[in-house]
Formats: structure tokens, sequence, C-alpha cells
């Protein structure tokens, strides 16, 4: 990627609060808009800002003109503020790599989010800048092993830069209301919450880095982590009290046990498989953030879970992003419930390779989990 710019006199540099808090009425009227307020929206940024998972892992990025960047330092809103002509966030992620069968590595890479443009500096190259010098601070200054972005404007305007699509495959589920599990089981399911998640999170990591070691190309996955999952559940907080009468989600998804309990004690194999879901209440949909099921038949069991809590908060929708398809019967489980497979138009994901030449590599469990 070249390293000249079409804007020469601007420079990238971190937001500082004030700075922050002008990028989110910049944004406002595309994330926020209508179901917050100005003032709401920007109380949940500044929440997020300061949950664990962002803490020491988020940066605001800011796009200004080179001589206005001296006061960048100030932390009070002024009459010399810069002009912000782009902006974006990331995120810090931790990644596993492999680099031979039964051999991994753990590295750190970074997602870009959040990129918005004011519409009286759109089409002027203000955004291709940005992500330009982004892309070389994250390569050089701060050791990436790569980027990853979900876009929502179609796969040319990234492609070009430098990220390359990977699949975006997803199932929806329509939501029955009158839906009722009919057939009896005897698994174990047991409902996943504030109480065992960081367990059961902690467990999936193990049976992830035993399934990496096995995979003879190179591959990357990011790794689930309770601050993630927390962000998540704490952003569908905003959201809730706008949408049912119902309280706040207390459920986070349910699992299938070779017994009926999990605690710090257990090893990975008794968890036989998992889903967890969050509640998008801004689009009226049950999300399925996290996914592990050992067969058809397991799906169908968790799945029958998903439906019964979409139904609950009068959800209309489940989605799944990037199924293994094996593990569903297409011409059974899906059908029954509603289910069609469908390439995702929206928020595809796209992957920028640092490490090496080579940028041929598998990006394992893509899933929702890792969408900020």
């Amino acid at each position: 990627m070249s390293s000249r710019f079409e804007h020469q006199d601007l420079v990238l540099v971190e937001a500082n609060p004030e700075q922050a808090k002008i990028t989110n009425r910049n944004s406002y009227m595309s994330w926020g808009y209508p179901v917050l307020t100005i003032g709401e929206y920007i109380k949940r940024e500044e929440i997020l800002a300061n949950n664990e998972f962002t803490s020491e892992n988020f940066k605001v990025w800011i796009l200004i003109s080179r001589k206005s960047s001296v006061n960048c330092n100030s932390t009070t809103l002024n009459d010399t503020e810069p002009e912000i002509f782009s902006q974006c966030e990331t995120f810090k992620r931790k990644t596993l790599i492999t680099l031979s069968p039964g051999q991994i590595k753990e590295e750190i890479c970074y997602c870009i989010t959040a990129l918005f443009t004011p519409p009286k500096y759109r089409h002027k190259g203000y955004a291709t800048t940005m992500m330009k010098i982004l892309d070389n601070k994250l390569r050089y200054e701060y050791k990436a092993t790569y980027s990853y972005l979900y876009s929502e404007i179609g796969p040319d305007f990234y492609s070009r830069l430098g990220w390359k699509i990977f699949a975006h495959k997803e199932i929806r589920f329509k939501v029955d209301g009158k839906f009722s599990a009919t057939s009896r089981n005897s698994e174990t399911i047991v409902a996943i919450n504030q109480y065992n998640l960081e367990s059961i999170v902690n467990k999936d990591c193990e049976i992830i880095k035993k399934e990496l070691m096995k995979l003879n190309k190179k591959s990357v996955v990011i790794l689930p982590t309770k601050p993630a999952f927390d962000w998540l559940f704490q952003k569908t907080k905003f959201y809730s009290k706008f949408h049912s009468d119902t309280d706040d989600p207390r459920l986070f998804g349910a699992m299938i046990l070779k017994n009926g309990f999990v605690n710090e004690n257990d090893n990975e194999e008794m968890l036989k498989g998992f889903i967890m879901w969050n509640h998008d209440f801004k689009e009226n949909e049950l999300l399925i953030v996290r996914f592990r099921s050992e067969s058809p038949y397991m799906t169908r069991l968790l799945l029958q879970q998903a439906m019964h809590e979409a139904i609950k908060f009068q959800l209309t929708q489940i989605v799944l992003w990037n199924p293994d398809l094996k593990l569903f019967s297409i011409s059974e489980d899906i059908n029954i419930f509603n289910g069609i497979v469908v390439e995702r138009t929206e928020s595809l994901p796209s992957l920028a390779w640092y490490a090496d030449d080579d940028d041929d590599v598998d990006w394992i469990l893509n899933e929702k989990y890792i969408w900020v």
C-alpha cells in the first residue's frame, strides 16, 4: 500500500475526551437517531468507552489539519477545536494464529469500526486518506498482525485499500409466536447467565485452541472473552426500555452439558454445545453471537432455546452469521424454523494481513461476537 496520501496537510490523531464527544455528535443522526436522544447517545458511548473491554483497548481517531493538531492535547472544548474531516474507532483484540500444525501463537490485531465522514466532507477523499494513514499506523507503529472491519458500504471501497473480503453468509430464522418444542430429549439444557458466563467462555477458548492446533493452513481466530460479551450485553440495555414492557434480558444463551452443572473445576469436554445471543431491539432481532454444536440434533435443541427467547421479547427474527451448514439439516431443521441461508449485503467481513507477504489466511469463527 502506498505511503503517499492525497491530503498531505492532514494528520490522524487520537481524539481527546471532548473531541470524542464531537465525533459522537457527528454520527448521532446515522447511528443513534431516532431511538435515542443525542444526550442518551453520547451517554451510551461514554459508558461503553469506559467498559472493561474498551478501557485499555479502545481509541477514537480523527483526521484533522496538520496546523490544528497542536491543539489536540487540550481536554476542554474551545474555539480552537480542529475541524474533523473523517473519524473512526479501533479496538485492540487478542488473536491466535497457526504457525504450523500443532503450533499456535498469540498476537494482537485491531478491529476498525465507526468510520464516519461528515456529509459536507464526503466524496473528497478524506475517508480514503484516513484509512491509508491508519493502516500504516497499525502495521508499523502498533505492530499489528492484521486488522479487520465490517463494511456497510459494499466490498469495493475497502478492497481497493487492501482489505480482503471473507465469507459472509447468514441464516435468518423467522420467529413464529406459536412455536413450541414438540420433541422430548434427554439432554441437560442449562441457561447461560452472569454467574456461569465466564466459565463457559474460558472452556470455549480452551476448545478453540485445541481445534486450531489441528489445522494445516495458516489460520486466525479472535478469541471470545467475557469483557467482549459484557460490552455487547451492556449495549443492549440502552434499547430494551424502548422496546418491551418486560425486564432487561437476564439470559445470555443456553448450553447442553454431559451433566447438570458447570463450574470452574469441570473440563471442557463436559460442555457439549451452547448458543449465546444478544437482543437487538433496534432491529427487532435476536443475534446469535457465538454458536457451538456437535450435530444437527444438538443444533435443533439450541435453536429451540433461541426461539423461545425471541418470542419472550417479541423479536421477529433470529440471525446466525457464517454457520457450518453441516450442523443443519437443510431440508428439515432450517425449514422447520422458517430459516433461509442468504449472502449478507451489509457488515461484510474484511481483513488486511500485515504479518508477511503471504496473505492467504483462513479467518476462523467469523461470528457476531467479534463485531463491535
